[in-house]
């Protein structure tokens, strides 16, 4: 049986275009959110704020790529970049970016532990996308 986090403890900001969420495992778990929370304060500070930009900019606007680009095409697998950190996430329909996993950036290229944890964040929106679409994701 899911454990379902509530809408608080998912709720990263509801912005004026986007609705910005940790995605969460079936054993209620938020790994973005987990490392966020490890997070200094500045480094926090830079992730909301990228945050708000986010949601709060109308779609089909491009941010800059030094702040948020794609990383995985094929999956639809994006990066928010705020400063030397890498939180992966995905759109939905709905207007919901969702927020996966993250980590430290050590290089210039990504490394072959960096390219790991882009397929976990692929493989959590797929099930994102699973447990939506059979009604299990969000409590009711």
């Amino acid at each position: 049986m899911p454990i379902y986090p509530t809408a608080e403890q998912i709720l990263i900001y509801a912005g004026t275009y986007f609705r910005a969420e940790w995605y969460y495992t079936d054993a209620g778990e938020r790994p973005a959110f987990r490392y966020y929370d490890r997070l200094s304060d500045l480094d926090q500070n830079r992730f909301d704020h990228l945050i708000v930009l986010f949601c709060d900019t109308q779609p089909g606007t491009i941010l800059p790529k030094k702040l948020y680009r794609v990383e995985d095409k094929i999956n639809k697998v994006y990066a928010f970049k705020p400063g030397p950190q890498r939180f992966f996430n995905f759109t939905t329909d709905g207007a919901k970016v969702i927020v996966t996993n993250a980590y430290r950036k050590h290089s210039d290229e990504m490394t072959k532990q960096d390219l790991e944890l882009l397929k976990v964040a692929a493989r959590c929106r797929a099930d994102y996308l699973r447990r939506n679409q059979e009604g299990t994701y969000y409590e009711r």
